[in-house]
């Protein structure tokens, strides 16, 4: 768990009967990361994805990545494969927990807290499963030893909680063609490319005072990250951007295919899991290293330095601060809009973009 609670405040600014600015406040700790400066890679991976109450595991394995790639390590294929499984376990869950927990009150209805339930439990018994000294998060890899009935436990509960998800989902997009709302928040798309901005790794080694982690651009641009950038090469969600852009059918509908398609994913991959003793040692003591994660939300990136062994200059960029920048997808979206229940449906659009901390909005009439 962070620090302390973050959360966002939306503000939309009326200007007659239309959205005339958006103001996007945010209390994240952009470099609460700081704290992690001075300490052994190993004691701050295995901490990592115990300070983060939502995609823990992608955090560990963009960590993971950041310090191998700082400290010369390149690890064997059984363990990528491995860490590929763990991450898409928690995509899954991740997306399942959002449309259970979430979505139910953009209908009015109480979530389903029975479903919800056995999903972190899941996430972490896939750890276990493939690596049962609990040591998946150490520099070179951990022990890795599949157990195949484990994994086919977790499988079968990730797919029922997907047929929950998939309920609540179809409801939901009953009620926004019900309101002719499948192209709301829809502007000209600018989405994250695969494996993040050009310039990431230079960017954030530069950061010294949070700012571009606050308000990250690309050359003045904002990205969109996350299942819509991912799937949109897929011909089914090329022909909902064709007819709705990025509004919020298209956007829901890539949540709910990358779900099922990162279950499938799952599903190939643990028939090619293998043993090994992990355990490589680090190459070097001093260097730099970027590790980036596509996680449930979007990209995940951290950046590390290696100094005599020791962790400094650490800096996360989180998917929140991309889909939530005052020009981004968000605010973007919402400028102009305007019809009954601006608050509901500046709510479908932020859900529809999965902040990864609650978020309120107010409607402010022109003054």
């Amino acid at each position: 768990m962070l620090p302390v609670e973050s959360s966002l405040a939306i503000t939309l600014h009326l200007d007659g009967d239309r959205v005339g600015r958006v103001e996007i406040g945010s209390s994240r700790l952009v470099k609460a990361s700081d704290m992690l400066n001075g300490r052994q890679p190993a004691q701050v991976l295995a901490l990592l994805p115990t300070l983060y109450s939502l995609c823990g595991t992608a955090q560990g394995l963009a960590g993971l990545q950041a310090v191998e790639n700082a400290a010369g390590i390149d690890a064997p294929a059984a363990q990528r494969t491995a860490r590929r499984v763990l991450c898409q376990v928690e995509v899954v869950a991740e997306h399942a927990a959002a449309s259970l927990r979430d979505w139910p009150a953009l209908l009015g209805e109480e979530p389903d807290l029975s479903a919800l339930k056995p999903l972190r439990p899941l996430i972490i018994a896939a750890r276990k499963a493939l690596y049962p000294a609990g040591d998946w998060t150490v520099p070179g890899g951990g022990r890795l030893a599949p157990d195949s009935a484990a994994l086919a436990d977790i499988l079968r509960g990730l797919g029922e909680a997907v047929a929950r998800a998939d309920d609540v989902a179809d409801r939901l997009i009953e009620r926004i063609e019900d309101e002719n709302l499948e192209g709301f928040g829809a502007v000209p798309p600018c989405l994250m490319p695969a494996g993040g901005p050009p310039d990431l790794e230079a960017r954030l080694a530069a950061d010294h005072d949070g700012s571009y982690r606050a308000r990250p651009d690309y050359h003045g641009g904002v990205f969109e990250t996350g299942p819509l950038a991912r799937q949109s090469g897929r011909p089914l969600m090329g022909l909902l951007m064709g007819q709705y852009g990025n509004g919020l059918m298209p956007r829901f509908s890539a949540r709910m295919m990358e779900m099922a398609s990162a279950l499938r994913e799952v599903e190939d991959l643990v028939q090619d899991l293998s043993g090994d003793s992990g355990g490589l040692p680090m190459a070097r003591s001093d260097g730099s290293g970027l590790g980036v994660v596509e996680a449930a939300r979007g990209l995940l990136a951290h950046r590390v330095e290696l100094r005599e062994g020791l962790l400094s200059a650490y800096r996360i960029l989180a998917p929140t601060e991309w889909n939530f920048h005052p020009d981004g997808p968000l605010a973007r979206g919402l400028m102009g809009a305007c019809g009954p229940d601006l608050a509901g449906r500046a709510a479908l659009l932020a859900a529809s973009l999965d902040p990864c901390v609650p978020f309120r909005i107010e409607v402010r009439p022109h003054a």
